[in-house]
């Protein structure tokens, strides 16, 4: 099983687990449930565990795995939003939206934490700066500069939580499809 196997089926563990649970707790749950999965997957289906390319395959796992979570919480959020707006009532949900910007604003941090934890990972695997390691660089240091810009302008400017969750949601995507592209363009 490859990694984008365990990492589908960690996020299909938790879309199930997200859907099955009806508590205001249940994205910590789930979440927990698909990041242990993708962890115990990962650990049981590879024998030769090394601690650098160990580290490198499940923080980057686990940052993809929060980007579909953060990428669900936002379409559930830009949903009840909709409903509201319509003034339907009775089929929202019942938490507060802006606390849940919030919330998926630090998953994304989050997210790039792990993100960055690759990076410095895959620093430490390869001996020699090639341009895939200079570009996932760059593309990494610019998501932190709009994350620590968009924090800045939450705590100082009154920048809405919700256009800050959807830039840095943009943003994360940005990156990840650097990373994708930029590997599939060395090695092909």
């Amino acid at each position: 099983m490859n990694f984008i196997t365990q990492v589908t089926i960690s996020v299909v563990l938790y879309f199930i687990t997200r859907i099955s649970l009806k508590r205001s707790s249940s994205l910590y749950i789930s979440s927990l449930v698909a990041s242990s999965s993708y962890i115990l997957m990962y650990l049981f289906l590879y024998q030769s565990i090394t601690l650098l390319p160990t580290i490198h395959f499940l923080v980057t796992g686990l940052s993809l795995i929060i980007l579909f979570i953060s990428y669900y919480e936002i379409v559930l959020l830009e949903r009840n939003v909709r409903k509201i707006k319509l003034g339907l009532f009775q089929n929202a949900e019942s938490f507060p939206i802006e606390r849940s910007y919030k919330l998926v604003f630090k998953i994304l941090g989050v997210g790039l934490f792990f993100l960055s934890l690759a990076l410095l990972s895959g620093f430490a695997i390869q001996s020699i700066f090639t341009n895939n390691l200079i570009i996932k660089s760059v593309f990494t240091v610019i998501a932190w500069i709009i994350y620590l810009l968009t924090i800045i302008g939450i705590k100082f400017f009154n920048y809405p939580i919700k256009y800050a969750t959807r830039g840095l949601f943009v943003s994360m995507w940005t990156v990840l499809v650097a990373y994708l592209a930029n590997s599939y363009l060395i090695y092909n």
